[in-house]
């Protein structure tokens, strides 16, 4: 647990310690952070989760590096919440922006390869003339 106050860290923060066998979202509501949420990266990988405060103008951060272990971190105002995700949450948020754009570069493969029963990477006669006639070209000259 952690307090971020205005891009000073700190060892510990005022939340209260969760209850044995209690749920995330009930400590949230229990102490005063609720959904909505704001997320900066991959919920199924690496991610920080942001939630404002109904008490106060505070907000609470679970900042997971890998996905599974999470660490809480405290933000006492608004412009301790600025500096917070403009010097971590970019880095959670740029990759998820990869993972996406990997996710779809995968389905359009899948997508040409059932249209054109090859590979996207494969010289064909039929979806790529001019590089089919370049390949011909050099293996004659070869």
């Amino acid at each position: 647990m952690f307090t971020f106050n205005r891009g000073t860290w700190e060892d510990g923060n005022p939340m209260p310690e969760s209850q044995d066998d209690e749920h995330f979202d009930d400590y949230l509501r229990r102490t005063g952070y609720g959904h909505p949420r704001t997320l900066f990266g991959n919920e199924h990988g690496g991610h920080i989760e942001i939630y404002e405060s109904s008490k106060d103008n505070s907000f609470f951060a679970s900042v997971c590096p890998a996905g599974s272990v999470c660490y809480e971190v405290y933000l006492p105002d608004f412009p301790s919440f600025m500096i917070f995700v403009r010097d971590y949450a970019t880095a959670f948020a740029t990759e998820a922006t990869n993972v996406s754009q990997q996710q779809t570069l995968d389905l359009l493969e899948k997508l040409f390869r059932v249209q054109h029963g090859h590979s996207p990477y494969a010289i064909c006669q039929q979806c790529d003339p001019d590089a089919w006639a370049e390949r011909e070209q050099r293996k004659k000259t070869q």
